[in-house]
């Protein structure tokens, strides 16, 4: 979804006025037909409130009327409650707690990761630590919704938390003061070999563009000959963030996006700086279908301006402006005001019906529908702007290289064992890595060497099973290529963290595999457009 920044906004017009109307003020800047309607509205509302069968609220009520009118606008116009608004909120501007992610095993609160840098991050809690008390009061047995409540609170505020850890002889009490916890926007980013960067971004949020600056710079330092961004899943964010991330990769002056809209004041340029440019390296971009808005204005700017390699899917195709009015109940409108277009002039945004929204997105998951819609022989077709090179407009970006995804879905046994509230991979690598320790030697041999054994298997399949999980002998072997992965993967977190489990996920992406064969044609194209030489 792309995202101005937020502000605030008076409550618009058409949904205050039914408010007002239960109050009996009328206005005569409304022609007779539309005021009739309105009455009849709240007379509506009114009659709902004093006969209905059961009781309902007024304010719930309300806000139904209000989802009713934006749902028929497009697909990406919504309203948010003031409790979803902040869910919704936290992913792009953080919030205010511990910085962990958890889960409830056994009946006890345990962090599955600690943010780094955040708050627990700093005390030295560890993935595995049990959270079994807050602020003196048992934890055992609570709900997982009731754990950010008792967690989560005002920046600078302390909550006093007691930890049972593996080894331990006894709890111990931390008090942790409360911060600021922003959600990486990055991840992931190191070299995946000699001379080639990796950088996953998985959302445009207010510190993408900062992230991205640290990031660029440490891998440039690191001897940067090629470098590979990963937009697959990305489903978008502010468009300020996008922005940075191109003006990153383009000389300065060139335009990366523009707005157009039903009003002049929609009607908005965006142009890289000089400032902001770094030393030009072949670039590639991977997106799928899941990739959209800010992550379809990186992918089509730098296409456009012959400066990066695009491989994968044809995009998702949501180039809706949407900006936020914030009121002052919380809840929160987030409205499309314009549409983007890239600096060809290809428009993102995939056609939709109003309120056909079932075919808008299933085309997304249909193969057969994407076929049809990638092979429409109506698709505007656009030059980019050094190369002259055909790319093609009519809704989201297609890529230069087509990369078919393998199916890697895991079978129905196998999403039972990994979504089972017991947890039970974690759980068993926690017991496993009592009597492993020599697994801890050296993260690059494992990556490239380990794969649990028969008796690793044996164990695990008899863990399992202790622990009340069915599963026969034909069916474990049959599913034993996926429990190695799983467990190797699992070994990799608990010892080196999130980033070591990443990469052994990476062993499996084929689409990354693949795309590493491209880079000869990323620099060649940088090459004939910016007349790149490689040094040594």
């Amino acid at each position: 979804m792309l995202k101005k920044q937020p502000r605030r906004a008076l409550l618009v017009t058409f949904i205050i006025l039914p408010l007002i109307l239960l109050t009996g003020i009328s206005f005569r800047l409304y022609n007779s037909n539309l005021y009739e309607k309105l009455k009849l509205f709240s007379t509506i509302l009114e009659r709902i409130r004093e006969d209905y069968v059961e009781k309902k609220s007024p304010e719930d009520l309300i806000e139904h009327a209000i989802k009713g009118v934006v749902s028929d606008l497009d697909p990406h116009t919504t309203y948010l409650t003031a409790e979803q608004f902040k869910k919704w909120n936290q992913s792009y501007e953080g919030y205010s707690g511990i910085g962990i992610t958890f889960d409830i095993i056994k009946n006890k609160i345990t962090i599955m990761s600690v943010i780094n840098g955040g708050p627990s991050y700093k005390i030295g809690l560890l993935p595995g630590d049990r959270i079994i008390a807050i602020n003196g009061k048992s934890a055992i047995g609570i709900k997982r919704d009731e754990v950010p409540l008792k967690l989560m609170g005002k920046k600078g505020t302390k909550v006093k938390v007691t930890i049972e850890r593996e080894g331990w002889t006894q709890p111990k009490e931390f008090i942790i003061t409360r911060g600021e916890v922003h959600l990486k926007s990055i991840p992931y980013a190191f070299m995946l070999k000699s001379g080639v960067g990796y950088i996953d971004i998985v959302r445009f949020s207010s510190t993408t563009g900062d992230e991205l600056e640290k990031i660029l710079r440490r891998l440039e330092s690191k001897n940067l000959k090629y470098l590979i961004i990963d937009l697959r899943n990305n489903g978008g964010g502010y468009l300020d963030a996008a922005v940075k991330v191109v003006d990153k990769f383009l000389p300065g002056g060139k335009r990366i996006i523009y707005t157009k809209g039903r009003i002049p004041s929609s009607f908005r340029e965006f142009f890289s700086t000089n400032r902001a440019t770094h030393p030009l390296v072949p670039l590639v971009i991977m997106i799928n279908r899941s990739s959209a808005s800010a992550s379809e204005i990186v992918a089509g700017s730098l296409q456009d301006w012959d400066r990066a390699l695009i491989l994968g899917e044809t995009s998702f195709g949501k180039g809706l402006v949407q900006t936020q009015y914030r009121f002052k109940d919380g809840s929160a409108l987030l409205m499309t005001t314009a549409r983007y277009y890239t600096p060809t002039g290809r428009l993102i945004q995939r056609p939709y019906k109003n309120g056909d929204f079932e075919n808008y997105f299933a085309e997304i998951t249909n193969d057969s529908l994407r076929k049809k819609w990638e092979r429409n022989p109506s698709r505007p077709s656009y030059r980019t702007q050094i190369l002259k090179r055909k790319v093609y407009g009519g809704g989201g970006i297609t890529p230069d290289i087509f990369l078919k995804s393998k199916n890697d879905t895991v079978s129905f046994i196998m999403r039972k064992m990994i979504t089972s509230p017991k947890r039970l991979f974690f759980t068993f690598v926690e017991y496993h890595m009592k009597s492993h320790p020599w697994l801890k030697k050296d993260f690059n041999s494992f990556l490239q060497n380990y794969n649990p054994g028969k008796k690793t298997l044996r164990n695990f399949l008899h863990y399992i099973r202790k622990a009340g999980f069915k599963i026969t002998n034909q069916k474990f072997i049959k599913n034993e290529k996926d429990i190695r992965f799983l467990l190797k993967q699992t070994i990799a977190s608990k010892i080196w963290g999130d980033e070591a489990r990443y990469k052994v996920q990476m062993l499996r992406d084929h689409e990354l595999l693949e795309a590493l064969k491209y880079l000869p044609k990323a620099e060649e194209l940088l090459r004939r457009a910016y007349h790149y030489k490689r040094g040594k």
